[in-house]
């Protein structure tokens, strides 16, 4: 059977350049047909790459069907899901050595972007796909949208002085933070099918916001199309010539596309 016009989904791909080995990397992502995920796990936090892939799976699956407008009540349900897990994970702690004991009391944390998506493509035939977002962030995670080349949401930061070494942050420890209201970031969008959403961890979008400020459009190009040999080669040299700090780099692209029939169940990418 032929695709049915107009329907659209996410297609993503995902860059990733650690900064040391690829087991070492604390950035994690994850995508579906509807919704897309960059968490970035603190670097003075236990095992912080290991929550962020938590909380990036578990965004994928958990339920938003509350109206838009109630994300920090929908996302708290995702955060106590969550934790639950990251319970389960580390509850035979009694065995593993006391300064990992210690560790494990203390928790870890991550910042958070998700994009949740729904399909408002027109339903007569020949219509291009449209996605509406809704974005989530907690600390210094950016999505970039891109319309003609050029952004037109950059979110939650917009300004690379505003990036420092005290994000806000997700944590596993509900003493450290109980409802996530007060650090939550939230906007919406549309999307079409010559748009791309960029997600990205800090040290990317941090870079990007200061190259867009000397170079204009070229940085956006490159971001939007680089394929990943060139990405990787470029951000080893940022990173050698300082003009980039030193952290993992990961950088989601999404685009709305047609497809043959709602994708229920669709392929789930988590890295």
């Amino acid at each position: 059977m032929g695709p049915s016009p107009g329907r659209a989904v996410l297609r993503c791909e995902a860059l990733v350049v650690p900064k040391g080995s690829a087991a070492e990397c604390e950035d994690a992502h994850a995508w579906n047909a509807h919704r897309a995920v960059v968490c970035d796990g603190a670097s003075r936090a236990f095992a912080s790459g290991r929550w962020a892939a938590l909380l990036a799976r578990a965004f994928l699956v958990t339920a938003l069907d509350g109206p838009w407008g109630s994300e920090p009540r929908l996302l708290d349900g995702w955060l106590r899901e969550s934790r639950g897990l990251w319970a389960e994970q580390t509850a035979q702690a009694a065995e593993v050595p006391v300064y990992i004991r210690g560790a494990l009391a203390r928790g870890s944390a991550a910042t958070f972007l998700g994009v949740d998506t729904r399909d408002v493509s027109p339903s007569h035939a020949g219509a291009r796909p449209l996605l509406e977002y809704r974005a989530f962030a907690v600390g210094d995670s950016c999505l970039f949208h891109l319309r003609d080349g050029r952004p037109t949401v950059l979110f939650p930061l917009d300004r690379p002085d505003q990036f420092d070494t005290h994000p806000d942050l997700v944590p596993t420890r509900a003493e450290a933070l109980e409802s996530l209201a007060p650090v939550l970031r939230c906007t919406e969008g549309a999307c079409g099918p010559d748009d791309v959403l960029l997600l990205m961890t800090d040290a990317l979008a941090q870079w990007a916001l200061e190259a867009a400020a000397e170079h204009g459009a070229t940085v956006w190009t490159f971001l939007e199309h680089a394929p990943q040999d060139e990405f990787g080669v470029r951000v080893k040299e940022l990173r050698a010539s300082r003009a980039m700090k030193e952290d993992d780099v990961s950088l989601v692209r999404c685009r709305a596309v047609a497809t043959a029939r709602a994708v229920a169940g669709a392929p789930v990418t988590v890295s």
